[in-house]
Parts: structure tokens; sequence; C-alpha cells
């Protein structure tokens, strides 16, 4: 039984999750995710191929899955919501969603079954008024959270600490969800990279249809007209049935032996893909700072969009790029046994944040045909190299302070 999600499209449309609530599921191909991660580098959170550094941006969030990028960061506390809201998180619940799971009320099991929403989303009711539309709406949107774009390993729950950010319906919209989608991709990427680690979380989705947009030969065969988000055009689509070891063999092989100009830098560019992409994803207030090297914040975690990288993913003509700036202190932070109001934990970086749009912040397009990137500064001041912008950032992590010193310098294999 399919959900029927048509009455519930006004009201996510108001959240800014109509767009994502298009993207129907696709067969993923993990021996092709697995040969990507493995030349993922946490030190630069960048792809290492032959033809140089790529990665996927905010813009490709945008592009790919139509959610807002936009906003304040996704954040707040994980677990302790007595402490900072004084509201007990299954009261809240059953506020917001109107029912609350069964076994769920007294406990500590904070993660909801997919399988629970999806069942109470297909029975909704038709008599449901403004309110009640507003709570089948919040399922939805937890469903989209857990299932999709911010799924964890497991990917058949998903967690309660989003529950007050939909609180206030008018403001779900505020927050930038494609950030935090980002955000916890580039954090699953990192953990994944360790050859120890089973499985991989993040949104696959945006993965996979980044890769197929960049190497179209990897694509399936598709001859319907391009929709908004990008992402929707795999929908249905399956791979070949063949075993998964020979596979990644022949991704390994196809990777390290790439032909002329495969690799599309600017498949946005397509002008029958922009006549599909609604004006606040070309311009103001979604598009405009997709060129700015920024910290991306997801409650506790922190990755940084080193875009200074990939200036051909911009049109730019790529020079020597910065030294990456060394965040294993954020790598190595667990959830499990630390929690706090992270907004003023991570004061700082909210405030980088909130600056994106500042001219020191994003690239600068010179001719449209060379990119100048900036440096970031983080707890100390750089001189300006010839051909560089001034620094970037002069911030400092709460209780660490990042020099240019404490910069990782890979010992293991140039980056």
């Amino acid at each position: 039984m399919e959900i029927r999600r048509e009455r519930l499209d006004p009201y996510l449309r108001r959240t800014g999750f109509y767009h994502a609530s298009l993207i129907k599921r696709f067969e993923y191909d993990n021996p092709l995710i697995s040969a990507f991660v493995e030349r993922w580098r946490p030190e630069t959170h960048t792809f290492h191929l032959p033809w140089g550094e790529s990665t996927i941006t905010l813009e490709d969030v945008a592009m790919q899955l139509g959610l807002p990028v936009d906003g304040e960061p996704v954040s707040g506390t994980l677990r302790s919501w007595s402490k900072f809201h004084q509201r007990d998180i299954w009261e809240w619940c059953h506020e917001l969603l109107g029912e609350v799971p069964p076994g769920h009320v007294g406990t500590t099991k904070y993660n909801i079954k997919l399988k629970w929403l999806r069942t109470r989303l297909q029975q909704m009711p038709l008599d449901l008024d403004d309110n009640g539309l507003m709570q089948y709406a919040r399922s939805y949107i937890l469903y989209l959270l857990g299932g999709v774009l911010l799924p964890d390993k497991a990917n058949n729950t998903v967690h309660v600490r989003y529950l007050p950010l939909l609180a206030d319906f008018d403001a779900i919209s505020t927050y930038s969800w494609g950030s935090a989608v980002l955000c916890w991709l580039y954090r699953s990427m990192c953990l994944a990279t360790d050859y120890s680690v089973e499985g991989m979380a993040g949104c696959h989705t945006l993965l996979m249809s980044w890769i197929y947009y960049r190497l179209p030969f990897w694509a399936p065969d598709v001859t319907t007209a391009f929709s908004f988000p990008l992402a929707t055009r795999w929908a249905g689509k399956k791979r070949k049935n063949d075993y998964a070891e020979q596979r990644l063999l022949r991704h390994r092989l196809r990777l390290d032996n790439p032909q002329v100009d495969e690799f599309l830098w600017q498949p946005y560019m397509d002008p029958q893909i922009l006549s599909r992409v609604p004006a606040e994803f070309l311009g103001h207030p979604h598009g405009d700072f997709y060129s700015a090297v920024v910290p991306l914040i997801f409650f506790r975690w922190i990755e940084i969009l080193n875009v200074d990288r990939v200036l051909r993913q911009f049109g730019g003509k790529q020079g020597p790029p910065n030294p990456p700036l060394n965040i294993d202190t954020f790598h190595r932070q667990s959830a499990r046994n630390d929690d706090g109001w992270w907004p003023v934990r991570l004061s700082e970086w909210f405030e980088v944040w909130g600056k994106r749009r500042r001219d020191a912040y994003l690239l600068r397009l010179i001719m449209q045909i060379h990119c100048v990137p900036a440096m970031i500064t983080i707890g100390g001041t750089l001189r300006e190299p010839g051909g560089f912008c001034p620094p970037l950032m002069h911030c400092m992590t709460r209780g660490v302070t990042l020099s240019p010193q404490m910069r990782r310098q890979s010992t293991k294999e140039a980056l």
C-alpha cells in the first residue's frame, strides 16, 4: 500500500520538503559507492580521482534533492530535552505527531521505527482538520529524514532529536536541511574509509545521483525529460544483476582508466536542466552562496566544505589548493557520552556560517574562467600569498584552538 501524499503537499511546500518528497527509491549500486568511498579523503572532503579532486557541494544538494540550503543550522540538543526545552520528549511527540509509538513512553528508546511511521501515513484519516494534517506532515518529514535524507546505517528508524525543530510548523523551512544532509554524508563517508567499518550511513540517493550526473556512462538508460529535483530521474531503475565483487573490480578499473573529458564538471549548465530548476535554487536565497567555503553543521558534528579545491565545478581554473584544515577533533567525537546545547557550544562555527554571503567567504570568479580561492584561518592569521584572497575565517572551536600550525600535513600520500 502506497502513501498517498497529495493531501499533504501544501503543508510540505510550507516546510521546504515538497521537492524532496517527490524523490522515489531506486536501487543503489553498492559496489559503485564503495569504489568512490575508497577515493574519499577525510582530510580534504573530496574524492581524489585521476582527473583531480571533486566533491559533493551545496549546489549538488539543492539540484539533486531540492532541499533548502539557506537558513539556520540543523541543531539543538541530542537528548537533553527536559533540561533545555522543559518538555518530556514523548509528550511533545504526542502533541506534534498526534500519537506516540507503542512502548516508548517513559523509556529511553529515542528512535521511532520507519515502519510505524509508514503504516500510520498509509492509514491517514480522510476527515483531518488543519492541525491533524500538520501532524501527519511532520510524520512524513520524519519518514523522509530517517529513510532517505539523514539515515543511519540500519536505515529503519529515525531519531526523535528532530522533533523540536518541527514544533513551529512555519519555522521548519528556515533551517538549512540541505547543509545538514551534506554534513552527515561527509561524516558517514569519512567513517566508511576505515576498512574495519561495515556499512555506511548518509544520503545514498544524493551520492548515487551525483555520480550518475557527473559520469553519465554509469547512469541507467533514461529517455524521459529532466524533472526537478534531479534525483527523481532514476525512480524505479535497477542495477545490473551480477556479482558485487565483479562490479567492484570493474568500477575500480574504470575509475583508474578514465577517457578524456568523461567527468562533467558542470552538468547543471545544460539548458534542459536549467529550465526545470526553480528560481530560488539559481539565485537568492539558496543559490547565491554555493561557492562559499563554510563549515557544515549538524547538531554536534562539523565538516568543512572545501569548494576551493574543486574550482572546476564552478567554471574556474584550479590552482594549488590550500592545506586542508585539521578537524580530527570533530572526526573523533561520538554522540554517545556527551550532549549540550550545541548552538552555544559551537557558537563560533555558527558565526562563520552566518557570514556565508560575505565576499571573504566566496570564491571570486575572474572572467568566469578562473577562480581565486580564499584560505581558511582558524585561531590565527595567515599572510596573503600571491593570487589568493585575504584569510577566510578567524575563529576557534570551544576548548580547542585550531591554528595554521595544526593543519594536517598528510604523510601517507600526497594530497
